[in-house]
């Protein structure tokens, strides 16, 4: 048995100006003609409004939703970006030499570099909606991806309880990783994985498949279901190439009380298939040569890199031909409540991850010098986050002029995660 683990908080201070409207999908805001706080609490937290409007396809059903209903100049793009101070702590990092290493603990503060995303989403048609998100453009690399593209069915047979999304998108999670505060931090309990571990899958990333959900009329009970091949797929044999089946639950209970207004649990789970052998073949290439300088005359030659009649072999994996898929699992629970008056509460959630990988999943040795790849390895982690906007300047962004007045966010998160290894 073997046990590591690290704890990284984060304190976060983001400016919600005039352009607070932009960063809640703005188009949504144009389009109904509300202020943000219509569906948010601060942005990125929803009010119950703003998840049921989510979970019904961006759709109010008030007679506005259908694209012919809408002003001719409407456009439903948004841009967001983030700017504010950020801080960062993280503890059990390695340092030293790897005969000899020990942990240290970093800490780290400033104005991180701004990204930015390009929305579009919305109804094409009543009970069929879309989004496309084009992220990046940050001056690291200058490279943007495209972050989600999906279409949903909704209401399928007339009921909430049948919607069916397809495509590339978020699974349903605690808390969003893709509506973080910022666009450069996001939750790192959901990308906690075993050291050695071949398994690339990552719940913070966006997933290639289906899914099925269902929520009440105000969304206070919901459900996930998705059906996906988990990212990094290596390809697989099969229907569904590493497929992973992921689940979550929710439940909200609001209590009409000014000290504790709102308050959900729920609960999620995922086992996935992983590929562990696949077909490779061998290719040859010219080999080259690096041939060292020697003396001319007064002069000495340069080195020079020649082409020899060596051939280097290289072994290149065939996609789609993984076999002797293996399990992996994850399970967790989450707990999230209100403090306070509703427009300007402190908002709590706490989240709970557990992740399994069976015998054969991960290779190397462990710091007891134990074999990785003969043994179950498992994980631990979780996050805390404590959420608090500052009122505008009429407490609540209910007129146009209010929904220009400038507020200050405060986010600070903790993660932790630890690792381990057992013959169970």
């Amino acid at each position: 048995m073997h046990a590591t683990g690290c704890i990284r908080w984060v304190i976060t201070l983001v400016a919600i100006a005039s352009a607070q409207e932009a960063r809640a999908f703005p188009a949504f805001a144009r389009k109904y003609g509300m202020a943000c706080s219509a569906c948010h609490v601060a942005w990125p937290i929803f009010n119950q409004q703003g998840q049921n409007f989510r979970d019904n396809g961006y759709q109010f059903r008030l007679g506005k939703d259908d694209p012919v209903t809408v002003r001719p100049e409407f456009i439903p793009v948004s841009l967001r970006t983030t700017v504010g101070y950020q801080f960062t702590r993280t503890t059990n990092q390695p340092a030293g030499t790897s005969d000899a290493p020990f942990p240290v603990v970093t800490r780290t503060g400033g104005i991180p570099a701004p990204s930015v995303d390009v929305l579009t989403g919305g109804t094409i048609a009543t009970d069929l909606s879309f989004l496309l998100v084009i992220s990046g453009f940050n001056p690291t690399d200058g490279l943007a991806t495209v972050e989600s593209a999906w279409a949903r069915l909704d209401r399928i047979a007339g009921t909430d309880w049948l919607n069916l999304r397809v495509g590339k998108f978020e699974l349903d999670q605690p808390a969003s990783s893709h509506r973080a505060i910022t666009l450069l931090y996001n939750y790192a309990a959901y990308s906690a994985k075993l050291p050695g571990s071949a398994v690339a899958f990552d719940m913070a990333e966006n997933q290639l498949g289906l899914e099925l959900d269902g929520h009440s009329s105000r969304s206070t009970t919901r459900y996930a279901l998705s059906l996906v091949s988990a990212n990094g797929d290596p390809g697989s044999t099969g229907a569904f190439s590493s497929p992973l089946l992921y689940g979550h639950v929710q439940q909200a209970f609001e209590l009409g009380s000014t000290i504790v207004p709102w308050i959900r649990v729920g609960a999620l789970g995922a086992v996935g298939w992983w590929p562990t052998e696949i077909a490779t073949f061998t290719t040859t290439t010219p080999g080259t040569a690096l041939v060292a300088p020697r003396p001319s005359g007064f002069r000495t030659r340069p080195a020079l890199l020649r082409t020899t009649s060596r051939p280097v072999a290289q072994t290149v994996s065939i996609p789609g031909t993984g076999t002797n898929l293996k399990q992996y699992y994850r399970a967790g629970a989450e707990l999230s409540w209100l403090l306070g008056y509703p427009s300007t509460p402190l908002f709590f959630t706490v989240a709970y991850i557990y992740g399994r990988e069976n015998a054969g999943l991960a290779s190397g040795t462990a710091p007891d010098g134990s074999d990785l790849s003969a043994s179950a390895n498992h994980f631990n982690s979780g996050f805390a986050e404590l959420d608090w906007s500052t009122p505008a300047r009429s407490g609540c962004a209910t007129t146009s002029s209010s929904r220009r007045a400038p507020r200050w966010r405060c986010t600070s998160r903790g993660t932790w995660t630890g690792t381990g290894a057992s013959t169970r």
